[in-house]
């Protein structure tokens, strides 16, 4: 099944077409359930003079899960006008779309969210044309506003072993760094994002002259990406420069700023094979990222 015109095509023609709306496509769309990711938020986007996000869960949420996708409208603050949108998934074999049709938001003093656990089956979002090259559009649109010179849209992927995805940084002169004090890398890019690797020397919070602690930070962005939290697979390590018997640990989930390990290693550990000559090497390797780009 192939489309009659480029994906990137489909959603520039979108944009222009639906001005009251915000597209989100979705890319390496089979990956979700690989990884067991339950859901994906998109960046926060204006409409309507209000902020919103919208939640999928690509297999489906609680009852739906396994057979349907699922999609709901988030408001970021208070609603105080009744509001009606449609939430759907776009075909990319014609021009038409999957909906439960206009639904009213409806006043709400707090955050909330609205959609539909059902909004269309897997094995329909696959035979019918909604999901092609693993990719999938859904999006939301409010009826009744007025409308902007563009609808919005955004693309999201999980990308496998990204580019430049092992970085090692080289301690030289071990001894000489602050063993109270918190040390960071060089800033380096993977996926759309600017990293450090972060080492407390004689341990953090609880593991303080227990551990040598080791922490991923996620930091700024580049190039076009939409500031919304990254999910990232990845393993620290330290390095063994004797045998290759690296001490490894895995981590995994979205990452506002960092995650990593407080009891990363015994310090009674941390010598020779692993620090030699005053020299110690840690690493980070990342096995997958999320990317997020306005499109």
């Amino acid at each position: 099944m192939s489309r009659p015109i480029p994906i990137e095509e489909m959603v520039r023609v979108f944009k222009s077409r639906h001005r009251t709306s915000h597209l989100f496509k979705i890319d390496n769309f089979s990956l979700f359930k690989k990884y067991q990711l339950e859901k994906v938020n998109s960046s926060v986007f204006d409409l309507g003079g209000h902020k919103w996000t919208l939640c999928v869960f690509p297999n489906g949420r609680k009852n739906a899960s396994g057979h349907y996708v699922s999609i709901f409208l988030m408001s970021q603050a208070s609603v105080n006008v009744k509001i009606e949108y449609e939430l759907f998934v776009v075909s990319q074999l014609e021009q038409k779309w999957e909906s439960y049709g206009h639904r009213e938001f409806g006043i709400y003093p707090k955050p909330t969210g609205k959609g539909n656990s059902k909004l269309i089956s897997l094995v329909d979002l696959e035979r019918n044309g909604y999901l092609i090259g693993d990719s999938c559009m859904c999006g939301v649109k409010l009826h009744g506003i007025e409308p902007a010179e563009s609808g919005t849209a955004e693309c999201f992927s999980l990308i496998e072993k990204p580019l430049n995805h092992k970085v090692t940084w080289m301690m030289t002169r071990f001894s000489s760094f602050d063993p109270e004090k918190a040390h960071h890398s060089h800033e380096f890019v993977v996926g759309n994002r600017k990293w450090r690797i972060q080492v407390h020397p004689r341990g953090f919070g609880e593991e303080k002259d227990e551990s040598f602690s080791v922490y991923l930070l996620g930091e700024g962005f580049i190039n076009n990406a939409s500031k919304t939290k990254t999910y990232a697979k990845f393993k620290l390590r330290v390095l063994d420069q004797v045998n290759r018997n690296h001490v490894e640990k895995t981590c995994s989930g979205w990452l506002e700023t960092s995650k990593g390990f407080a009891d990363f290693m015994c310090l009674t550990k941390l010598v020779e094979p692993y620090l030699v000559n005053d020299k110690l090497y840690v690493g980070v390797d990342f096995e997958v990222v999320s990317v997020a780009t306005y499109c």
